[in-house]
């Protein structure tokens, strides 16, 4: 994949010293045009990270995982997939990470990791999606985005245990 990048941006600069055209002039006008777009993502993209730090370090995970203990006990699911269920709608790269851990614990072929893989690929990064495509737009009015999105993801999580119960338990 490297080389890939490699060779379409040495075509690039080929192409343009080719065509005589002005490459550094070129290159300095998108990189303005890049930092204008990024500037209003900026806010929100920062403002999300922060939340995504305050859910992992405030030990509310935690606290639902003991509240919720005996239900997962029962249908003998561990905790790190109610972990998966709840940071999946909120951030791709902390999901990613305890899809990860749930590989190298029970290795890939296991039937909870493959649930984990069910609710991954199934869920979507729901908040994260809205937050930084409906920036993106300037569109502040996501009445029903959220509740609909997070209800998917939900449905997801219910659904992948329904799932796992049928073919593994």
């Amino acid at each position: 994949m490297n080389r890939a990048i490699i060779i379409v941006f040495l075509l690039v600069f080929v192409d343009g010293l080719i065509k005589k055209a002005p490459l550094f002039d070129l290159y300095k006008d998108g990189v303005k045009e890049a930092l204008t777009l990024i500037k209003p993502l900026f806010i929100t993209i920062f403002t999300f990270m922060i939340f995504v730090s305050f859910l992992r370090s405030s030990g509310f995970v935690d606290i639902l995982s003991y509240v919720l203990q005996p239900i997962l006990t029962f249908l003998k699911i561990p905790v790190d997939i109610l972990v998966l269920g709840i940071l999946r709608p909120v951030s791709g790269s902390a999901s990613l990470s305890f899809l990860y851990t749930i590989y190298e614990f029970f290795g890939i072929d296991h039937p909870l990791s493959l649930l984990s893989t069910l609710i991954q690929s199934g869920s979507d990064t729901t908040l994260y999606v809205v937050a930084l495509y409906f920036s993106s737009i300037k569109m502040s009015n996501t009445k029903y985005a959220i509740p609909i999105g997070l209800t998917m993801d939900f449905l997801c999580f219910v659904f992948a245990i329904i799932i796992y119960m049928n073919l593994f338990v």
